[in-house]
């Protein structure tokens, strides 16, 4: 419990010193976000499946989509994703670009032309899907004349009466790593206690020099998830599904800083690297109908609920690199000496376990068709983010209410319900081939107080399919576009910081096919 104790108010002040990934509501928004899920069909006509039915989509989306099945299928697809962003930071712009490949769909659908010679029939499905990829490559510079990383550092170190008895307290020379980040620059040299106090305030090495920035984060992963569901018709008008989603997060979080300080006569600079890795697996069930109103008009409605993972594991790490150039000090006799080369210091691991509650989801779209030519769909999409939750079972009683309180109440502060809306048309070139496009703007979740940028993600979308009476191949191209920010690091005074604005584009083609049985 001690360890657990001292992790949790270690965790507490992270959100202080460096990436805003680190944060637990905004990890929690990280693993939650929507994007456009499912087979290269659907993909190509925005995400707009809830009311279509009979595609292999119908698992992980309404499951009621199932029961328009009449023969079995297997489906898998491919895809090649690019993303790049683009930086300002302390007018500044960096460009930054990265790119895998990936399975997004897998999965097998078994129909039952009829249950018991009644007016019932339906088909079981289950696969493997990618719900979202966590790429997110940046890099951002700059000359900063206000402030340094280091700045950061030292406001932990008064805000908590530090001295440089208890930093040393804080350093363990067995292991030769910190226990806090405040404690890393005080062993490299980097801050140091007041002459007369010795302790608060902190100062550091010529603190008004130019500061030339560098900065870059990378994010990697994926949520994926292995889908169970069943949906049923009846009379081929009114179909009812329910699905079983196990999802599981994989994540990689990684940041390194650098500050060279121009002119320094004492220390050149610093680097500072970090590294989070998390993972962890969730359950979910969702639920949905599809209404037939006459042959040209379907209705639907869905509902996912909050995915709850029981066991969120991370390890965050972390290593401190000082430039020194002469730093003056006392030697054991008592005589000056000059200080010429520091050692990197590492932080001690931490290695921490939380649950996390994901947002619920409802839906709700119609699709109407144009005999045999072609159709239009649309699915609208309440995503409730301010629902999501953290909470600690590790940490145990009043700790984890006070880890719920801080990070919970963050969460309702800083984010709220986002609607989602799909839009998407196929049409008909001949019996074989088909052609379609779609569009759909994702809401951001961030709550109007956050701040000013506009993080409404935007995506359009086009493919065709060819199909013939036994198979079928999808051809998909996807462009997602978004706004964000990143703040490599907080202070006090709001002036003596910056945040970059980023632009992020995703590129997505996919390549998907099936075989009917």
């Amino acid at each position: 419990m001690k360890k657990a104790l001292f992790l949790f108010f270690s965790i507490c002040t992270l959100n202080a010193a460096m990436a805003q990934i680190y944060t637990y509501p905004s990890l929690a928004k990280q693993f939650s976000t929507s994007y456009s899920t499912g087979t290269a069909r659907m993909q190509a006509l925005g995400g707009a499946s809830s009311a279509l039915g009979a595609d292999l989509s119908a698992i992980t989306g309404n499951p009621a989509g199932l029961g328009l099945y009449t023969r079995s299928e297997v489906n898998m697809s491919l895809a090649y994703t690019g993303v790049q962003t683009k930086s300002t930071y302390l007018s500044t712009s960096n460009e930054a670009s990265e790119n895998q490949i990936q399975m997004p769909t897998l999965g097998m659908v078994i129909s039952s032309n009829n249950l018991s010679g009644g007016d019932w029939h339906g088909s079981l499905g289950f696969g493997y899907s990618r719900q979202a990829i966590f790429i997110q490559p940046i890099h951002i510079s700059g000359t900063n004349n206000r402030s340094s990383l280091l700045d950061n550092f030292i406001e932990k170190a008064n805000d908590k009466g530090a001295t440089g008895a208890s930093l040393d307290d804080e350093y363990d020379a067995y292991s030769g790593t910190a226990s806090s980040a405040e404690a890393l620059a005080y062993q490299t040299y980097l801050i140091n206690p007041n002459s007369v106090s010795g302790g608060a305030p902190f100062e550091r090495f010529q603190p008004l020099l130019p500061t030339n920035q560098y900065g870059s984060a990378t994010n990697s992963g994926a949520l994926t998830s292995w889908d169970f569901a069943y949906g049923a018709s009846y009379r081929d008008k009114f179909y009812l599904g329910a699905g079983l989603h196990f999802s599981k997060i994989s994540a990689s979080s990684s940041t390194t800083w650098e500050d060279e300080f121009v002119g320094a006569k004492y220390v050149a600079g610093f680097q500072y690297a970090e590294t989070l890795l998390t993972s962890g697996s969730g359950i979910a069930l969702s639920l949905g109908g599809i209404y037939k109103v006459n042959p040209s008009l379907r209705l639907s409605l869905a509902f996912r609920s909050p995915t709850y993972y029981d066991q969120m594991n991370e390890t965050y790490d972390a290593r401190l690199f000082p430039n020194v150039i002469g730093i003056p000090a006392i030697g054991s006799t008592g005589n000056p000496i000059t200080i010429t080369k520091v050692n990197p210091m590492r932080l001690t691991t931490n290695e921490f376990t939380y649950q996390l509650l994901s947002p619920m989801k409802v839906s709700g779209g119609f699709a109407f068709f144009f005999s045999k030519k072609g159709f239009l769909t649309a699915d609208l999409e309440y995503v409730g983010y301010g629902g999501m939750k953290v909470y600690s079972a590790e940490l145990g009683g009043s700790a984890n209410q006070a880890f719920q309180t801080k990070y919970n109440g963050q969460i309702s502060r800083n984010f709220e319900g986002a609607l989602n809306i799909k839009v998407g048309s196929e049409i008909r070139v001949s019996p074989s081939l088909s052609i379609r496009g779609g569009a759909a703007m994702f809401g951001s979740g961030y709550a109007q107080s956050y701040d000013t940028i506009d993080r409404n993600a935007f995506q359009f979308s086009g493919g065709i399919g060819y199909r013939k009476s036994n198979f079928y191949l999808d051809l998909t191209a996807i462009q997602r576009t978004q706004k964000d920010a990143y703040t490599p690091y907080t202070l006090k005074n709001v002036a003596d910081y910056s945040s970059a604005t980023v632009d992020l584009t995703s590129t997505q083609l996919m390549l998907g096919g099936g075989i009917y049985f």
